[in-house]
């Protein structure tokens, strides 16, 4: 079974969630009149331009068009389908739902989603289970409390033991109701070369990480013995994307928005052990360097990070990468390298949470650390600004055909080294892109749009507003007027709309492509008229409406004459003028 997905049903659900709530989980709003403003989630800006209207329940960027209700909103932002989206606002607002059959193939697709959820669940639950009372995991217990993580922190991270077995998970899944090819799929297990399957996590402590929806996607383990290697985390699933992960995220995302910062570290352990110390504004990536999702992931929280460093090379080649991410997504970076000897749990232990906030206070940006610490290897003549030049190529090359972030990073270090930025791309081949189409602008308006007549757009966006007034504007005329291709497929949305008594936000359900930002960028902007403003702007707009079709009208029907006379057709041209004189009487009644 799988939800219904009647307009009964969307209905319910939209009219229950607060779209502010929703969206200020991941985007940080301010009043700005009757709507909140803030900085957009689906592409880089300064400004902010991704506005919300609470009233309406709807949000438009007037940067990139994107646009629609608090589903389009879920499903863009959170990578959901639909029926995802519509059951993760049901739970949350403690809604039930009720079911209708899936065909095959969307039965199949919410199977293997459910199936790889729910693995990697009830293995979360095994190995934390293990952990807190299990005679075999007496040596994980002992870890833990070596590395100074309390019960508190275990449980609320639902840390847990893979006991050292090649067939734990292999034998305990099934008997938890869960497949052989789920758990492969999920990469709880791995294929033996020639039959049956074996553990992928074996003798290690667990981090469960945890998807933004609450629920466990992907494992990362630590080996407690001499093995390799050291860490390990789940391959990528149909659940799990470690490009667009981060452990913590989850748990520590309130925290996050109340400190307006979030530091970024390097090691599971690290985050825990600045959790343990009251240090709740932190994520990790999961083995891999940020990457731009990541980044636009936690602007959803806040306007800076902190990027907390031991300061080896790694690190600093780490902090070099991640300057064009910042740079593009206009989140302000700083970084924070800490003493040698010295990683954030072992800093966090010794000094406390004091001692870290102290040491952050010196924290540089980001882009200034990185040029200061070339300079400092290579020095400011010509053979070192040459050696610089060609470190920061090498991040050129890096960045490859993502435009804005090879253009912002080449012009603020040619800025730094007083050279032309010619001179700082010299010698990088840049990739060619696969077509020769310009890059997509920024848009407030659609081509199409921008072709319609002021008084048909300011018709359509009145009906988008009041769709109720459609039945009386088609009576008036109004097909006869717009021939525009943009207003005929605003129109046919608008006919398409047989019930109204969900406002004018149903339209976004019938909309796509430019039709979509058209009607979502109109919903945010047109204000709610009383009533009987709105019955003076329709009578208006119905006077002018009557006289233009009919005007509309005679012309049509001064060709028909005209060519009437011309085949000497006299019954036809009689008719004709029969039909001229009542809408002569019709134009000036």
């Amino acid at each position: 079974m799988a939800v219904n997905q009647g307009e009964d049903t969307v209905q319910i659900i939209k009219d229950a969630v607060d779209i502010a709530e929703i969206i200020g989980e991941h985007v940080s709003l301010k009043r700005a009149g009757t709507n909140l403003k803030g900085l957009c989630p689906f592409h880089s800006e300064k400004t902010p331009s991704f506005t919300v209207n609470p009233d309406r329940k709807t949000y438009h960027c007037f940067g990139c068009g994107e646009g629609g209700d608090v589903f389009s909103f879920m499903m863009n932002f959170h990578r959901l389908s639909f029926v995802e989206a519509l059951k993760e606002l049901a739970r949350k607002y403690q809604i039930p739902l009720p079911e209708k059959p899936l065909n095959p193939q969307e039965l199949e697709k919410a199977q293997k989603r459910e199936a790889l959820q729910s693995a990697n669940e009830k293995a979360a639950e095994l190995f934390h289970q293990l952990l807190l009372s299990d005679p075999g995991a007496q040596k994980a217990r002992e870890y833990f409390d070596k590395r100074g993580i309390p019960e508190a922190i275990t449980k609320e991270f639902r840390l847990g033991f893979a006991p050292d077995s090649w067939n734990f998970l292999v034998n305990a899944l099934p008997k938890q109701n869960s497949t052989i090819e789920a758990a492969r799929e999920a990469g709880l297990i791995v294929p033996r070369e020639k039959s049956g399957f074996y553990d992928r996590f074996r003798n290690r402590v667990m981090f469960p990480i945890i998807g933004l929806t609450g629920r466990v996607v992907a494992f990362g383990g630590r080996i407690l013995d001499d093995g390799q290697p050291k860490y390990m985390n789940s391959p990528e699933s149909p659940v799990f994307d470690k490009s667009r992960t981060l452990f913590g995220l989850y748990q520590n995302r309130e925290h996050i928005r109340q400190a307006k910062n979030c530091l970024v570290v390097e090691g599971n352990f690290d985050l825990l052990s600045l959790a343990v110390h009251g240090v709740r504004n932190v994520v990790a990536p999961l083995g891999t360097a940020l990457t731009q999702a990541h980044v636009r992931s936690l602007k959803g929280y806040t306007d800076e990070v902190i990027l907390l460093f031991d300061g080896d090379q790694a690190g600093l080649k780490a902090a070099m990468r991640s300057v064009p991410l910042f740079l593009s997504e206009q989140v302000t970076a700083r970084i924070s390298v800490l003493p040698e000897t010295h990683d954030p749990d072992t800093f966090v232990r010794e000094f406390g949470r004091e001692g870290l906030h102290k040491h952050l206070k010196s924290a540089m940006p980001l882009p200034e650390f990185v040029f200061d610490k070339l300079v400092a290897q290579y020095g400011s003549s010509v053979a070192g600004k040459a050696q610089i030049v060609a470190e920061l190529q090498e991040l050129i090359k890096a960045i490859g055909d993502q435009h804005l972030q090879r253009t912002l990073f080449v012009s603020h270090f040619a800025k730094k080294l007083d050279l032309p930025p010619q001179q700082l791309l010299a010698g990088v081949i840049l990739p060619q892109p696969a077509t020769t189409q310009a890059a997509k602008p920024a848009v407030a308006q659609g081509k199409g749009e921008a072709q319609l007549p002021m008084k048909q757009r300011q018709l359509l966006e009145f009906l988008v507003a009041y769709p109720e007034h459609l039945s009386a504007f088609l009576e008036a005329g109004l097909e006869e007027i717009i021939m525009n291709q943009f207003g005929l497929a605003i129109l046919h949305l608008l006919k398409r709309q047989t019930d109204f008594s969900g406002g004018p936000e149903q339209l976004l359900e019938l909309a796509t492509g430019p039709e979509r930002s058209f009607i979502s960028r109109l919903l945010i902007s047109t204000p709610s008229h009383p009533e009987e403003m709105r019955e003076q702007m329709a009578r208006e707009m119905l006077r002018w409406l009557s006289s233009t079709s009919l005007k509309a009208k005679k012309e049509r029907l001064m060709k028909q004459i005209s060519e009437a006379q011309h085949a000497r057709n006299e019954q036809l041209l009689m008719e004709l003028m029969t039909q001229k004189i009542q809408m002569d009487e019709a134009l000036h009644s």
